[in-house]
């Protein structure tokens, strides 16, 4: 083969290695990038897979089992540990004082047993004077049956100028024949308070009361206790927006396939639940509260309550704990989020102790010191999140750690603000304690079937929150407003 051929055919050789070279960097590359999407489907599945209710937003309810017993065992461990290494039975305590039933000086009514003859000879003991008396007393209701009342007006002449005068029915006495206000009491309680669907307080109230009440009366009875409860509404609304501090949360419920939401605001003494279709700050407008508030929100750091700006703002503790419980799972977080979850608990303590001296504030100096130590552990935390390198993106958990370090640094102040005004609340556990009634309703009773149903819902509720939170029997506070006498807060 002379020297151009074979020239020519190697020529030909690397034209095809190059084309082959040239598909299998495409290749590659290709390759390359569903492999990094992979990875980024796995980091973020596992991130998925390793939140829980410890160490996330993520309700108790959707748990796995194997989770829910570690969580069970953790918390007996730590139990144990509180209590010198001894396990707590169950039951009473050793040194508690415990409750029982006492015997009253003034029972309702006495029965005499008393024997006829002697139990030796036989001997009628009639007319002879016993030596002892031995008491024992039984607690019980009598059988509850319907009381009907019947109103009378009377009409009379005058006989001096003969003018016709009526007496006046009572305000709540407006139909033929209806039902009194502690019935509808009864009716309201079984459905805000015990969450019974209708149809199970219909044959509640048959069963236990000797009435027979149609769905229809129920739901009719149901809308006007909500119908009711406006000037209540409206003072409560005034009175949340004179507090110094408010919490605020807000959670899902369904309005027949429909999501709606239970926005709540609270205080310690009072309660506002406002059902909307949306979960948008409309809503928290629409509820009348925040609008215009400048006191202190306590909130879970949901974007939409920055946009209140007239408010000072706290971040809530116990959220915050559990992100870092989920970034300290990374083992290139766990230093910083362990150390930032430490000091969050210690100034809460701190707080806690400053409140029990009836101190107003923590020492300044102590202050001082808890504000060092928070500053270093940012920038601890910004330290173990450097930017990637370039032309890559942040995984899940990347994304998870270097948001939540960001966070600590963009809302330092709401973060620590409950260290500089112990009025101010560490946690959020007062909107959620508020709001876990909603999710009983739901097991209980399943959806609502109309958004005007969730609303009734949510006034009634609020309503029943607020009188409980002010000693005041949820039966007593429906009668009252049924008899046009609605307990009403007043603002602090």
């Amino acid at each position: 083969m002379s020297l151009g051929a074979r020239l020519a055919e190697l020529e030909l050789l690397v034209a095809q290695l190059t084309s082959d070279n040239e598909i299998l960097r495409v290749e590659n590359s290709t390759l390359r990038a569903e492999n990094d999407t992979l990875r980024a489907e796995i980091v973020a599945l596992k991130s998925k897979g390793s939140k829980h209710s410890g160490n996330s937003s993520m309700p108790p309810s959707r748990d796995q089992a194997g989770e829910r017993q570690r969580q069970s065992v953790e918390r007996q461990a730590s139990k144990q540990r509180r209590n010198g290494g001894t396990v707590r039975r169950a039951g009473g305590q050793p040194g508690a004082t415990g409750t029982t039933l006492t015997m009253t000086d003034t029972p309702d009514q006495i029965e005499i047993h008393t024997p006829d003859v002697c139990g030796g000879c036989g001997n009628t003991l009639d007319g002879v004077d016993p030596v002892r008396v031995q008491r024992r007393q039984v607690v019980d209701v009598p059988p509850v049956v319907p009381v009907v009342t019947e109103h009378q007006v009377l009409t009379k002449v005058c006989p001096c100028c003969q003018t016709t005068t009526s007496g006046d029915f009572p305000d709540h006495v407006r139909a033929p024949i209806s039902y009194g206000p502690r019935v509808r009491a009864f009716v309201v309680y079984l459905l805000a308070r015990q969450h019974l669907p209708i149809e199970r307080c219909r044959e509640t109230v048959r069963d236990m009361c000797g009435i027979r009440m149609s769905t229809g009366t129920i739901d009719a009875i149901y809308t006007d206790a909500a119908r009711r409860l406006a000037g209540f509404i409206t003072t409560l609304t005034t009175a949340l927006r004179a507090m110094a501090v408010i919490h605020v949360d807000e959670t899902s419920d369904r309005v027949g396939t429909q999501t709606c939401w239970m926005h709540v605001v609270s205080t310690r003494m009072l309660t506002l639940i406002h059902a909307s279709t949306t979960r948008g700050v409309q809503a928290v407008h629409d509820a009348g509260v925040l609008a215009g508030y400048t006191g202190i929100i306590v909130h879970d750091r949901l974007a939409m309550y920055w946009q209140f700006t007239r408010a000072r703002h706290q971040a809530c503790g116990a959220h915050l704990i559990r992100d870092l419980a989920h970034v300290a799972e990374v083992a290139t977080q766990k230093m910083w989020a362990t150390a930032m979850s430490r000091l969050l608990v210690e100034i809460n303590d701190a707080c806690d102790d400053a409140r029990t001296r009836r101190l107003k504030t923590v020492a300044p100096q102590q202050q001082r010191q808890f504000a060092a130590r928070y500053d270093q552990i940012v920038t601890d935390a910004h330290t173990a999140n450097p930017p990637p390198a370039s032309g890559r993106k942040r995984n899940r958990l990347e994304r998870d750690s270097h948001n939540l370090a960001t966070a600590f640094t963009t809302h330092r102040a709401p973060i620590l603000r409950f260290m500089y005004n112990l009025e101010s609340s560490f946690t959020n556990n007062q909107a959620e304690r508020d709001l876990r009634p909603v999710k009983i309703h739901r097991k209980i009773s399943s959806c609502f079937r109309q958004i005007e149903g969730a609303q009734r819902f949510a006034t009634v509720r609020s309503y029943l929150s607020t009188t409980r939170k002010n000693d005041i029997p949820a039966i007593n506070a429906l009668t009252d407003l049924f008899n046009n006498q609605p307990w009403l807060p007043t603002a602090a």
